[in-house]
């Protein structure tokens, strides 16, 4: 029997388009996962989750992120996002209808042993690597200062302190390449004094 209160409550879902063509953000107006982020790159990986089962039932859908009250869905099919929706969007409804969780606590407590690891090593072989070689063409770069508990502590130098557009690269760049190595990361924290850079955009 369907959940009275959602049946009260509609749950409201909105389509966000990204700059990659084969990513969407749908975005529940309820919390699904508090804490944690969670991808899964195919059925198997699902612990039982019921809402990435249904969703990976539909053609063309080879990721399942889920993160607070986020989905990030990847497709590897031509058919555009919104006709996608048609399938995606009674899916997610139906789950969160009849369900009494979307994700299993078996995915959950499988991040949170994960969550014990040392994963500042990991974050600091990514900036190494990937990160601040793209930073450095504009003149900047990012260090790791600490991991508490599953929160990260960065901060930004050289061309990147001070700089107007330096929250859009921490938010879909730096943060992004962090949640895809380490997942269990739940908070990126910026503690760059942006005041002292060459341009502060504080004071």
């Amino acid at each position: 029997m369907p959940d009275q209160s959602a049946v009260e409550n509609p749950i409201k879902i909105t389509g966000e388009f990204t700059p990659d063509p084969d990513v969407c953000k749908f975005i529940i107006d309820r919390p699904i996962l508090d804490g944690w982020t969670l991808i899964f790159k195919d059925k198997d990986q699902s612990m039982g989750s019921p809402l990435v089962d249904a969703l990976f039932e539909i053609e063309g859908i080879t990721e399942v992120k889920v993160t607070g009250s986020t989905v990030t869905i990847t497709k590897n099919i031509s058919i555009p996002w919104p006709d996608m929706g048609n399938d995606i969007l009674p899916a997610i409804r139906h789950v969160l209808t009849h369900n009494k969780s979307a994700i299993s606590q078996e995915a959950i407590e499988a991040v949170e042993q994960a969550a014990t690891e040392d994963i500042g090593s990991v974050i600091e072989q990514l900036f190494e690597v990937h990160i601040n070689p793209a930073l450095a063409s504009h003149g900047g770069y990012v260090r790791l200062l600490e991991v508490q508990d599953r929160d990260v502590y960065l901060e930004m130098g050289g061309g990147c302190q001070g700089c107007a557009a330096s929250q859009a690269t921490l938010r879909d760049g730096i943060e992004t390449a962090i949640r895809e190595v380490v997942p269990q990361v739940r908070q990126v924290i910026d503690a760059t004094d942006h005041s002292s850079g060459a341009n502060p955009y504080y004071s």
